[in-house]
This record gives C-alpha cells, sequence and structure tokens, in this order.
C-alpha cells in the first residue's frame, strides 16, 4: 500500500510567532475566541487500536501549503472505534501543555498562550476545528464532542446519533487523489449536495466528519457551493498499532439531541459576548459588553 508522509515539527517560537501574526489581522467580522488549550494532564483512556492515519486538509486555498487550510485533521480507524479530530488543536494542546509546565509559576494571562493555534488561516473558534467526532462500529453511534469558545466551557456538549449512511449515487468518474485512484460519488446531506471522491484500493467506509457509507475510503469530499472541502494530503500505515483515545474531560460534557446541540452552537457562534455576559455557574459575568461583528453561523447541516 502507498504511503504518503507528512512530518510537521515547529519550534515554539515560531509558533508563538505565528500566532501573533494571524491574531493581529483583521477580518470583516470576527469569529468567537478559540477555547484555552486542553492540559495534557487531563487524562485520556484508549478506546481502540489503529494501524492507519488519514490526513485531511479542510478548505485549503493552497493544498501544498498548510498555512492556509483552515485546519489539518485526522482520522484514525480502528476495529471498533474511529475517532476524527483536528491535528493542529491537538499539536496545539501539546505545545501549551509543555510550556505550562515548564512555566508552572506564570499567572492565568500567560497560561493562555497559543490558544489561537500554531498553524492554519482560520482565526478564532469553529465547531468544525473544536469538535471531535467517534464513530462506534459494535453500537452504530456517531458522537460530536463540542469544546466550546473561550471562557464557555461550561456549555461544552456532547450529541450522539445514530450512525450515519449518505445515500450516495456512484458514477463512472475518475480523479487521483495522493496517488490513489478515486471514483465519484454524489448525495444529498442535511441540506447540500456533496460530491465525494473514495478509492477501492483501500476498502474501509469511512472519511472526513460524517462522512461514511461507500465501497472505499473517502479522500476528497465538498459541497457544490465548495464552502466545505475536505481533501485528504496524507496516509500514514503504522507496523505497530497506536492508541485511539479519548479525553475523559468528554464523559462531563452536557448531553444534548440534535436539535439542542445545533442550537448551542449557533448561540456560541452568534451571540458570543451576550453570553460571556451571562453568570456562569460560579455566578460571575465573564466579560464587558464588546461591539465586535460576530461572523454569521454557517453549519454544514442545514436540516
Amino acid at each position: 500500500m502507498k504511503q504518503v508522509f507528512i512530518f510537521l515539527i515547529f519550534s515554539f517560537s515560531s509558533w508563538v510567532c505565528f500566532a501573533q501574526k494571524n491574531l493581529s489581522q483583521q477580518t470583516p467580522g470576527v469569529n468567537p475566541m478559540a477555547p484555552y488549550p486542553f492540559q495534557f494532564e487531563l487524562k485520556m483512556s484508549t478506546v481502540d487500536l489503529s494501524n492507519i492515519r488519514i490526513l485531511y486538509a479542510m478548505n485549503a486555498t493552497d493544498i501544498g501549503n498548510m498555512e492556509t487550510y483552515d485546519d489539518l485533521q485526522c482520522l484514525d480507524i480502528g476495529t471498533h472505534f474511529s475517532r476524527y479530530y483536528s491535528y493542529f488543536v491537538f499539536n496545539n494542546d501539546s505545545l501549551a501543555s509543555i510550556w505550562i509546565q515548564d512555566n508552572p509559576k506564570v499567572n492565568d494571562e500567560y497560561r493562555t498562550v497559543g490558544w489561537k493555534g500554531p498553524m492554519g488561516k482560520y482565526q478564532g473558534w469553529s465547531e468544525y476545528i473544536y469538535s471531535e467526532y467517534f464513530k462506534d462500529f459494535s453500537k452504530k453511534e456517531l458522537t460530536e464532542y463540542t469544546r466550546m469558545p473561550n471562557k464557555l466551557s461550561h456549555f461544552d456538549s456532547r450529541c450522539t446519533e445514530p450512525l450515519l449512511v449518505q445515500n450516495w449515487e456512484i458514477s463512472d468518474d475518475t480523479l487521483t487523489v495522493v496517488g490513489y485512484l478515486c471514483q465519484k460519488a454524489a448525495c444529498q446531506f442535511r441540506g447540500r449536495n456533496y460530491t465525494a471522491w473514495f478509492t477501492t484500493d483501500i476498502p474501509i467506509s469511512n472519511g472526513p466528519w460524517k462522512f461514511g457509507g461507500l465501497p472505499g475510503l473517502i479522500l476528497k469530499v465538498y459541497d457544490e457551493e465548495r464552502q466545505f472541502v475536505f481533501e485528504c494530503v496524507g496516509i500514514e500505515n503504522y507496523p505497530k498499532k497506536f492508541p485511539i483515545q479519548m479525553h475523559d474531560a468528554f464523559t462531563q460534557f452536557k448531553k444534548a439531541d440534535r436539535r439542542n446541540h445545533v442550537k448551542l452552537k449557533r448561540e456560541a457562534q452568534e451571540n458570543y459576548y451576550r453570553l460571556l455576559l451571562l453568570p456562569n455557574p460560579k455566578g460571575i459575568a465573564l466579560a464587558t459588553p464588546n461591539e465586535e461583528k460576530l461572523n454569521p453561523y454557517n453549519p454544514m447541516e442545514l436540516e
């Protein structure tokens, strides 16, 4: 089987400079502030083992330049579970945790170093960057764990629904993605029309985000307006299996049905500053009024 490897090694100083550069850029609207890093002293549990990791660029302007991605995302696939998550967030959490451990006496203002993330053009919070998606093949369930924006962790939530299978129509069109010959498929899913390219050379019925259900791994998928594009940029095969892990903190996230989960995410995106003014569980308002214009909520799921 072919292998494409991506090596992501950054020095801490260049990572901080890049984050500061991105934070200083001005946009017509702003996104809610990204959450504080998950500190790695928080426990993680192993739910399965895997020997394959697929890396996807999300909304890349230039597929050869990671700084133009909204995010770099990983799909780890095991026998019983798969995990889909942000590599940039994972890397950022790791670097921030090391920095905090090496600087235990700094005050809270500086303990937040790195919450932008080490790379990527997207600034601030996005549910697609700060959510993790676990597919449980045994129970035929998909659970989304969403970390809410900065200072809104008391709204962190999880939503479980039946494992999704899109109703794909397969055609004879082909495309090569990272060296694999792919076949075209199309579907309508929750209000958007999608095109996917899958390869039967990797006979795994899975893909990025919530996509799956084809007779091969999905290596590229996008909606017809190309507002959301996921494209494989690397496949890593390991002779020795590695753990698929889940943060124990996820078990404390509030349960929500899909309707309320979407409502929470919309509120976080469009009314972030208003939510900060509400008392948190400790009875304290977390911010003063802010007149910054927030970007509108643009979910993948319109239904």
